[in-house]
């Protein structure tokens, strides 16, 4: 009867759109799926056996892939079951969503056990947005963790589709994780073996990491679509296995999460001035229609109970260049890589004048492909050979108190540390 299944809430938030393949892959191996929408009652969540968190393009990816819905409300309560022993798996961007909700890789303050840090990040692909089929490997002992209740070495082909799923974990951290078996799943050829080239390695994850479970072994981060295929149903069999033994043992798993070692603790790196190279371009352009992303931000703010901000956000450029006359600037203005005139206007060098009370935060990725890509387009397509280099970020301007501004860059929310580079702007 369906009523004795074990019931599976299937996470959606606004973008999700793999939830009807995540339907059926949970009731093909003998679970109940159920729907359970971002704007439901949190505390429904309570009742089910166990949680899996879609993928798609929650929030359309505003800030980055998974930032807005890590920090959702409705994810405390994922937590509070998560240490109650309860299942928890993320594919794709439910994976992104687990990392920035500090669920994976769980780095807990001693202050604080219930709260969750960044350890964590999904960074662009060097490869660019992936729609591929690919290898992933079990590297962990059989039932190391929920979802790997099967043959260690056992390998499978599973399709990715995702722009930013490269694991950026801190050195110390990856070491942590190889001691205690939490690399679950890596990618490999089709004979088993971890390469680093591509396209064994797709996105240029570290350590060919696919997939990460936390240290009591019941949450997975997964990039790779198991519920897209036949041969992926092993991990949602694993899943079920995972709770029957449960049941069967009347086990009631607590919260054995390690305390992490200060080597392991989240980067708490000081965030430096921002300071224009001298033979650069800064280029700040401002969006003329409504910013879906500025507003997106601003609301998850307010839900987060700060109810006094102000949101805005400008696309930064800085191009180095041997030539910085007018002429140039135009070239390069009119040649719409940078901005599209239609909706946006740029400002040259700082000649837009930001709000005098307002914070300001530049936020740049480590590995600026999109910077790298323009570059590459204006020297070798469109003749800008005067162009040595090209750097692309956001400058987000909030304007809110300063005890405020201090919890919202200690939140994480505007820059992940791990994949990201900040920087203060004045």
């Amino acid at each position: 009867m369906m009523s004795n299944l074990f019931k599976i809430a299937i996470i959606i938030f606004p973008g999700t759109n793999c939830h009807e393949e995540s339907f059926r892959a949970i009731k093909n191996v003998g679970l109940e799926p159920e729907f359970f929408r971002w704007n439901d009652d949190y505390k429904k969540l309570a009742k089910f056996d166990g949680y899996f968190i879609a993928g798609g393009f929650s929030y359309e990816d505003r800030v980055r892939s998974g930032a807005i819905a890590g920090r959702d409300p409705l994810m405390n309560i994922i937590k509070e079951q998560a240490k109650a022993g309860k299942p928890v798996i993320g594919i794709c961007n439910g994976a992104q969503i687990l990392v920035e909700s500090g669920l994976i890789p769980g780095l807990v303050e001693l202050s604080s056990i219930n709260e969750y840090h960044l350890g964590a990040g999904l960074a662009w692909n060097n490869h660019g947005y992936l729609n591929i089929w690919t290898r992933i490997k079990n590297e962990s002992a059989p039932g190391r963790c929920a979802f790997n209740n099967f043959a260690a070495g056992h390998h499978f082909a599973l399709p990715i589709a995702h722009g930013e799923g490269r694991w950026v974990v801190p050195q110390d951290l990856l070491k942590q994780f190889q001691q205690n078996g939490q690399t679950v799943f890596r990618y490999c050829d089709e004979n088993g073996e971890e390469k680093e080239e591509y396209p064994i390695n797709p996105n240029g994850a570290m350590y060919n990491l696919a997939g990460v479970c936390n240290e009591a072994g019941n949450v997975l981060a997964l990039m790779p679509h198991p519920e897209r295929t036949k041969d992926g149903l092993v991990i949602f069999e694993s899943m079920k296995k995972y709770l029957e033994e449960k049941t069967i043992n009347k086990v009631q798993l607590t919260n054995n999460l390690q305390i992490p070692s200060s080597s392991a603790r989240p980067n708490s790196k000081p965030i430096t001035n921002y300071q224009k190279p001298g033979n650069a371009l800064e280029i700040l352009v401002d969006l003329i229609i409504t910013d879906n992303e500025a507003q997106t931000l601003q609301t998850a703010l307010v839900g987060l109970g700060y109810n006094n901000v102000k949101v805005k956000r400008f696309t930064h450029w800085e191009v180095e260049t041997s030539d910085q006359s007018s002429e140039f600037i135009a070239e390069l203005i009119k040649s719409g890589e940078l901005l599209n005139t239609n909706k946006e206007i740029p400002y040259i060098n700082q000649n837009l004048k930001l709000k005098t009370k307002s914070h300001n935060l530049l936020v740049r990725y480590k590995d600026d492909f999109v910077g790298q890509g323009k570059r590459s387009t204006l020297v070798n397509r469109l003749g800008f050979k005067q162009i040595k280099s090209i750097k692309q970020g956001v400058l987000w301007q909030l304007e809110c108190s300063d005890s405020d501004w201090q919890k919202i860059l200690a939140s994480n929310i505007l820059a992940n540390p791990y994949s990201q580079d900040k920087f203060l702007y004045d």
